[in-house]
């Protein structure tokens, strides 16, 4: 029987790609997204998309180190009988889908109970899995939806955070409505770091601010504006391929003003955007874009 427990979407805040080459990462569960698994004898188009995507999942996870520590034999059953996964959260978005995806199969088919998992231990499993959709995996995505906490991976060692406060300014997520392929970003962020000038960069420089953001953002340092303004210009000069069109002309706009920076949220290429507005104008210039606030 489905429990239809919800798996929420997550916002990568901090890491992207850095995540890669061990720099912190803060990632956390966003609850306007969510998707659970359904069982369902009448099977309309959409339905039937879903269970086949599950088979092939199942078919992965079959020839994978995951094999031993799901029960392959009910996700079967199941997958025969109806088995598909019901979501709100926008695919090539960003927002994880595919991780909460591998977290609902993770909750329902895990052979021991989660407690008798090491949360390392739970992290490269759900890696394992996750890799079908993105050819390679932090797992961290899923790991956000399964334990439904903010995470901060740092030193690389998981610590999970209660809560995250964010003084004298406000976050959101802004929807560039174009569709983003996260295997298609990895390979040419992996071109990049063939180039020794740009490897120098991303290694000494990036990650530094990177980590520098997420140290300023959990002391509530008065220093986190200037690290979030120049991790954004950073990322507007070296990530262009990763920031559509539509997005370039806003992104420039708030490194001119000063009022807001906007950085990658996860990948990028597309999907959503991060946005942290410092004078609380943002929905009065971006009535054209869908967002929300976190």
């Amino acid at each position: 029987m489905m429990d239809n427990k919800r798996f929420f979407s997550k916002i990568l805040l901090f890491g992207e790609y850095g995540i890669m080459s061990n720099s912190d990462a803060i990632s956390l569960p966003f609850k306007e997204f969510y998707g659970y698994l359904n069982k369902s004898e009448s099977i309309d188009y959409k339905t039937q998309v879903s269970n086949s995507k599950l088979i092939e999942l199942y078919q992965f996870i079959l020839n994978s180190d995951a094999k031993d520590l799901i029960s392959i034999n009910d996700f079967k059953n199941d997958l025969d009988t109806g088995l598909h996964f019901v979501s709100n959260i926008p695919i090539s978005s960003g927002l994880g889908s595919s991780g909460a995806l591998v977290a609902s199969i993770f909750h329902k088919y895990r052979k021991k109970n989660s407690i008798d998992f090491q949360i390392e231990e739970i992290k490269n499993l759900l890696s394992i899995i996750e890799s079908k959709f993105h050819g390679k995996s932090s797992g961290l995505d899923p790991l956000v939806s399964f334990l439904n906490k903010p995470i901060l991976y740092s030193n690389q060692k998981i610590k999970l955070l209660d809560q995250i406060i964010y003084n004298d300014f406000k976050v959101f997520i802004i929807d560039s409505q174009i569709d983003s392929s996260t295997k298609k970003m990895i390979k040419i962020f992996q071109n990049k770091m063939n180039n020794l000038e740009f490897k120098n960069f991303f290694t000494n420089q990036f990650i530094k601010n990177n980590n520098d953001c997420i140290n300023n953002l959990r002391v509530n340092s008065s220093l986190f504006k200037g690290s979030i303004k120049q991790l954004s210009e950073i990322t507007f000069d070296n990530f262009q391929e990763m920031i559509p069109d539509n997005i370039k002309s806003i992104w420039e706009k708030g490194l001119k003003n000063n009022s807001y920076y906007m950085k990658l949220c996860g990948s990028g290429g597309g999907g959503f955007f991060l946005l942290f507005d410092f004078e609380n104008r943002v929905n009065y210039n971006f009535s054209e874009f869908t967002l929300f606030e976190i």
